[in-house]
């Protein structure tokens, strides 16, 4: 993971060529593979990260777990933003902080026993104006 990784910057860049400032409720997923184990300790760094998270500008952190079927190697770390462009301010001050330099070295030394697998990024179609 580094800081100029089309991860999460593309998917940034292609929203905000479709929609640009309109506002809607905009929600980045990650989307976490790992051991049993690795996904217990994923679940309390989360409970670290959230409230960093929600001083930076986003709402809603949640780290969804699945109840039944093979989800216990599977997390989503869920986050909520009022708009494309409140999710660009946070993008770029994430980005900024020494939180994601420790970050990602700490997915570095985690791997293969959990892996960062996807970064999405949603939009509300009920709350689209």
């Amino acid at each position: 993971v580094r800081k100029n990784s089309f991860t999460i910057i593309w998917p940034r860049l292609n929203v905000l060529r479709i929609f640009g400032k309109e506002n809607m409720t905009i929600t980045q997923v990650t989307t976490w593979t790992g051991t049993p184990a690795a996904i217990e300790l994923l679940e309390a760094a989360s409970k670290q990260s959230a409230p960093f998270h929600e001083s930076l500008g986003a709402k809603n952190p949640r780290l969804m777990r699945g109840i039944t079927g093979s989800f216990s190697t599977v997390a989503f770390y869920t986050l909520d933003f009022d708009s494309m462009e409140a999710y660009g301010a946070w993008c770029d001050a994430l980005l900024q902080s020494e939180w994601w330099d420790v970050t990602a070295e700490a997915i570095a030394e985690a791997h293969p026993d959990l892996e960062m697998t996807s970064q999405n990024v949603f939009y509300d179609g009920l709350t689209r104006k």
